[in-house]
């Protein structure tokens, strides 16, 4: 039998401890940490700007979510009603644009969070989550409407520079649920990390790819639409399907 993975409940259940107080486990949730002065100004800044529209939101987010957040380079762009969680851990190089809806959650206990690379764009709607893991985007990338990024503890999602990334795609980077009891819910027989996800420099992912923990993707690889990775791409290749098996090297095209 293998060994025990990472408890699936364990922030979970940090988060509803019933001995802490609803303000405390806010705290947990959202802020990641106790500070009174932090939680005033983060809720009045996102209660004032975060929902204004046009220019003026625009400018306002400017000015007062670098307040909120790690570091935050210039001219960096905030859409309306980006969601924020753990924001000292967000870091966001020059540049950035950060579209409507987008969700940046750098939630954990012992991570360090996400790091956007300059020049990058962070289409509507798309989601960096961690639970214990860490996310890091690399300069001129675009994330397509709709992306999952998700991190683990000891499954960290890496992307290299000038990556290209369809709308609607998955990097998971967490493993899969114990399954061996047929007592005790997945969810309590804990989640397997197989080691992250790595993708190399100038990588095109077409929409609906999905690419699963454990796997690597070699510089200036394609990926088609819909596809699976789950082993991993050798540099300039072109691969696709479910699982995604190579169709041709670049280098050979």
């Amino acid at each position: 039998m293998s060994k025990p993975g990472l408890p699936d409940g364990t922030l979970h259940e940090q988060l509803n401890d019933s001995s802490k107080s609803t303000i405390r486990r806010y705290q947990d949730l959202a802020l990641g940490t106790t500070s009174v002065w932090y939680l005033i100004k983060f809720e009045l800044i996102l209660l004032f700007t975060s929902w204004v529209p046009g220019a003026l939101g625009l400018v306002l987010r400017k000015i007062f979510y670098p307040r909120i957040l790690g570091n935050v380079g210039s001219n960096v762009v905030f859409g309306q009603g980006v969601n924020i969680r753990h924001g000292l851990k967000v870091n966001i190089g020059d540049g950035v644009i950060i579209d409507d809806g987008a969700v940046l959650d750098a939630k954990g206990a012992s991570n360090s969070g996400i790091v956007i690379g300059r020049d990058t764009i962070i289409s509507r709607n798309v989601v960096l989550s961690c639970k214990n893991g860490n996310i890091a985007i690399g300069k001129g990338c675009t994330v397509g409407i709709s992306t999952l990024v998700h991190a683990l503890e000891n499954s960290d999602v890496s992307i290299g520079d000038s990556v290209l990334i369809g709308a609607f795609c998955y990097f998971i980077g967490s493993g899969p649920y114990g399954t061996e009891s047929l007592d005790l819910p997945f969810k309590d027989q804990g989640m397997y990390p197989q080691g992250g996800v790595t993708i190399a420099d100038n990588v095109w992912f077409g929409s609906s790819v999905q690419v699963l923990d454990g796997t690597t993707v070699g510089t200036g690889s394609i990926v088609g639409a819909a596809s699976v990775i789950n082993k991993d791409v050798a540099d300039y290749s072109v691969v696709a399907g479910v699982p995604a098996k190579l169709i041709k090297s670049r280098k050979t095209s």
